[in-house]
């Protein structure tokens, strides 16, 4: 890590943007969505940034600095996906050249100010004074405006070092000469509405974006233009910040999916799938070393990443509901996901789970637990279970759980049709 005037790792830091980054996997978020996370979870509680990972999709485009396509998006799309689904209204404001009319717009009461600058004036990250890219992070003011702390909860192993989540403090003098002269983007951030889409929503949407996909070349002919790109190291240079994207996504859906589909045929799938890019990331990266040097690159990285596009496509297009509610009253799979979430709030063996159906067997189940289990599944089915349904002997049940669900997702597939 670079000096700066006092940088602390996140970890050793006690305080309310620390313990959200706590709870946040920041290895699976890049470095515009990662502190507009923090902001979510301070805001509505743990895991309401998975929401992010909600959507899977392909949709590369030409790059505007070369003629590769990417599936990276500008800083200024990110931000207009990002609200909704984290239950936070974003505005982006106009770009600020002066330090310290960007500190002004700090909101007072230690609250902080999201805003996007350039990595390479940032010395808390291994890429200042080193490369020019869009970062984002969150400025406060601490010792009654006196100074003023950065907090960056990026996660990422970079070509200069290690950049990890930090709080780095410095006098308002020294903050503002960091973005002074360097056109800063402020994002002024209020509470929105937290309401996770329906389930069946949800994948019936990347059904529909994928389904058409399927029908083109789109996979074979992006990986394509990087195999014939006349510039080797350029392409596998730029091939690794694609894999890098698409693999963190990808574990980002995993994990999304594991919490509200837990158990599921479908979350298994794609966790597997979510391994397997993380491990072409690792042979990409290989292969741009093995470049670099004059040396040839594995011949089967290509293929290998058209068949991962091709296959998230067949995994997304075949998860939609046949019918509204079909999937959700399946008994079996309805009692499967019931018990994946008991086991899953109780920190236990699935076994153990399924070898009863009295839940007040099982060591250390009680009120808090119940109640974290309604949430969940209300969470998993998008449902609401009617208060007069929601007797003791019913949630010490898989039977009643599982009843529970069906009876409340017949409901809504019912209104909604």
């Amino acid at each position: 890590m670079n000096a700066a005037a006092d940088c602390t790792p996140a970890s050793e830091r006690d305080d309310v943007l620390v313990r959200a980054i706590a709870g946040i996997d920041t290895t699976l978020l890049d470095c515009i969505q990662v502190n507009a996370a923090v902001l979510a979870d301070t805001e509505h509680g743990p895991d309401t940034h998975l929401e992010i990972g909600s959507v899977v999709d392909f949709a590369p485009r030409h790059s505007t600095h070369s003629a590769l396509p990417t599936v990276e998006r500008q800083p200024s799309e990110q931000i207009a996906q990002l609200g909704a689904p984290l239950g936070l209204d974003l505005r982006i404001g106009e770009p600020v050249d002066r330090g310290q009319s960007l500190l002004d717009l700090i909101p007072p009461h230690r609250g902080a100010l999201y805003v996007i600058g350039d990595a390479y004036r940032m010395p808390w990250l291994p890429y200042h004074g080193h490369q020019h890219m869009a970062h984002s992070v969150l400025l406060r003011a601490s010792a009654d405006g006196a100074r003023i702390e950065a907090v960056d909860a990026y996660d990422n192993e970079t070509p200069y070092g290690r950049a990890e989540p930090v709080v780095c403090t410095y006098t308002r003098q020294q903050a503002a000469a960091l973005f002074d002269g360097s056109p800063t983007t402020p994002v002024l951030t209020h509470r929105g509405e937290s309401r996770p889409q329906p389930l069946e929503h949800v994948l019936t949407r990347n059904a529909r974006a994928a389904t058409p996909m399927l029908e083109t070349e789109a996979p074979e002919h992006y990986a394509i233009a990087f195999r014939d790109h006349p510039d080797q190291t350029a392409a596998f240079t730029a091939l690794l910040l694609e894999t890098w994207l698409l693999s963190r996504s990808r574990r980002l859906h995993a994990k999304w999916l594991a919490r509200r589909l837990p158990g599921s045929a479908h979350a298994a799938a794609v966790a597997q799938q979510a391994g397997a890019w993380e491990d072409l990331t690792g042979q990409c990266y290989l292969a741009a070393r093995r470049v670099q040097r004059g040396r040839p690159a594995p011949p089967q990285l290509h293929t290998t990443l058209a068949q991962l596009l091709r296959t998230d496509l067949e995994i997304a297009a075949d998860a939609a509901p046949s019918a509204p509610g079909d999937d959700l009253t399946d008994s079996a799979e309805v009692r499967h996901t019931v018990q994946a979430v008991i086991a899953d709030v109780m920190a236990i063996d699935l076994n153990l789970v399924a070898a009863t159906d009295d839940l007040s067997q099982l060591e250390g189940f009680a009120s808090f637990q119940m109640v974290e289990t309604v949430e969940r599944l209300e969470e998993t089915y998008a449902v609401e279970f009617p208060a007069s349904e929601l007797q003791p002997a019913t949630l010490r049940s898989i039977d009643g759980l599982t009843g529970l669900v069906q009876r409340a997702a017949r409901k809504q597939a019912v209104s909604a049709a």
